[in-house]
């Protein structure tokens, strides 16, 4: 990842004022801050991060040179922890946060949230807002789907987590007297679940308790004595040996994937298990009528 400087370190870089206007190695990524597009500098990276990510966080860097005494928020913070980000968030400004004496930030690309409480840590070498603080905040700005989505990612496995714990998520909202949206925060976090694999399988649950069914068990544990192995299905009610899978496009795409999925099926149905499937373009009006077929008398 390529470190940041400004003209104080031109000196140090044995850079001439005139290469950095003309030289096309170097890229001015903020007002008064550039980058050496050929400099490789070995920096701590989750191994899970892309381009977007080193992009988000070479910004962060270069902003926090000149005001150091901000940290990563909001859709910013969200990029940087591997967070699902909402289909509606287009925009691509830097999200930084400070106390409520911060002076402010007259900048098109930086957006400036000032709090009385402010919570950081180190992610990375990334000064970011809490996770917790993060969900909070994020509760005037996202469907309860979307916060359960972010809630159920930020407990789990995925990109190097768990990030936080539900009991932590309600001691941060607890601890804080005007939040907006309280009621749909204490609604979200009561949703959150364990092992989640995406945000399309958190939709699918949510939509599955919206229509009025009982909320499926995350990925049940089914042991297949053909390989001695334990199966988990997306979702799925034990008791009436029914399994519910998302199948995003990487399912149809992916030959591995898919030679994974058709034998897991056959070995659900061994045991006696019924596999219902839903995808991108799986019309629901449809699937509720079949899940009602299966689940009508489960109380």
């Amino acid at each position: 990842m390529p470190e940041p400087f400004t003209r104080d370190d031109l000196a140090s870089r044995k850079i001439t004022p005139y290469s950095l206007e003309h030289d096309p190695r170097y890229l001015q990524i903020l007002y008064g801050v550039w980058i050496d597009k050929t400099e490789d500098r070995q920096s701590p990276t989750p191994i899970w991060a892309g381009p977007e990510w080193v992009r988000t966080a070479t910004m962060l860097c270069g902003f926090r040179l000149r005001r150091p005494e901000v940290i990563g928020t909001l859709w910013t913070a969200a990029r940087l922890y591997g967070l699902p980000m909402s289909h509606q968030v287009k925009d691509k400004p830097l999200h930084v946060a400070g106390g409520r004496d911060c002076s402010r930030i007259v900048r098109r690309d930086v957006v400036l949230h000032r709090h009385q409480q402010l919570e950081q840590i180190d992610f990375f070498g990334l000064p970011l807002i809490t996770v917790p603080h993060l969900l909070v905040e994020l509760g005037r700005h996202l469907s309860l789907t979307e916060l359960v989505q972010f809630g159920d990612a930020a407990v789990s496995k995925r990109f190097g987590g768990p990030k936080t714990t539900v009991e932590s998520l309600k001691t941060e909202l607890a601890a804080r007297s005007q939040v907006r949206n309280r009621r749909r925060l204490q609604m979200a976090f009561s949703l959150i679940r364990l092992t989640v694999d995406s945000p399309r399988e958190t939709w699918l649950r949510l939509w599955i308790i919206n229509n009025g069914f009982p909320e499926p068990v995350v990925h049940p544990k089914v042991h297949s004595r053909i390989k001695n192995v334990t199966l988990q299905p997306d979702l799925g009610y034990p008791e009436l040996k029914l399994a519910i899978e998302y199948e995003g496009d990487h399912h149809r795409t992916s030959p591995g994937q898919f030679n994974s999925d058709i034998e897991r099926r056959q070995l659900l149905e061994a045991e006696g298990w019924t596999v219902l499937r839903v995808t991108k373009n799986t019309n629901m009006m449809t699937f509720r009528k079949l899940l009602a077929v299966h689940v009508h008398n489960l109380s």
